[in-house]
């Protein structure tokens, strides 16, 4: 995982992906190429409760933001984790900065897009938003997602909207995007703005006296 085959642009995935368990030890990640080929990703056996590691990485793979979070509940096909006020991300120069809000992100290992929900430290839904980006996968324990720029943006009660596509503009020249891989993109992010309008959001996570 995270090489791209030949003939495809960066930042554009496989046809098909399946998860199988393995007995006693998770689970891999199968990819199937258009090409034929078969690529193999071990993944790790996390818990809930668990502390992670996420990063969140360009089309060619860098990883540009990384964080950690804890995994609040999961299913074989999606990984729940929360992250209080205060939490620590990662620039790529280094810089680090302080979440204003708690976090609770969705990351769906079929699906091109990862949803957060954002509550104001009183517990308020603030905000829900979708990140257009490829389906998450385990590399050497750390959770990693391909950023494709497009974004949905929704503040209760307006409508969502879809944002940031200057940047992702940038990206379709700087890791030539094929006009079809483009296309899906716009169509994940079609259908992620109606996913927005008809989240209902969870209640606020709770992180103890420290973080309300």
């Amino acid at each position: 995982m995270g090489q791209h085959q030949t003939g495809h642009a960066a930042g554009e995935d496989p046809h098909f992906a399946a998860r199988i368990p393995l007995f006693g030890s998770g689970s891999v990640f199968v990819v199937i190429s258009d090409r034929g080929h078969f690529i193999i990703h071990a993944m790790q056996n996390p818990s809930i409760g668990d502390m992670i590691h996420v990063h969140a990485c360009k089309a060619d793979g860098t990883t540009y933001r990384s964080w950690q979070a804890v995994i609040e509940s999961m299913t074989a096909d999606r990984l729940v984790t929360i992250a209080p006020a205060g939490s620590a991300v990662v620039n790529r120069d280094g810089r680090v900065y302080h979440i204003e809000y708690h976090l609770r992100a969705y990351y769906w290992f079929g699906k091109f897009h990862n949803l957060i929900e954002v509550f104001e430290p009183g517990g308020n839904l603030l905000e829900i938003y979708i990140n257009v980006a490829s389906p998450p996968e385990w590399v050497d324990g750390v959770l990693k997602f391909k950023d494709h720029e497009l974004d949905i943006s929704k503040y209760p009660p307006k409508p969502a909207e879809l944002v940031d596509e200057d940047e992702f503009a940038e990206a379709v020249l700087t890791y030539q995007y094929s006009p079809e891989f483009q296309e899906k993109l716009y169509a994940v992010a079609r259908e992620s703005l109606e996913l927005a309008e008809n989240w209902q959001a969870k209640p606020c996570p709770t992180f103890g006296d420290n973080h309300d």
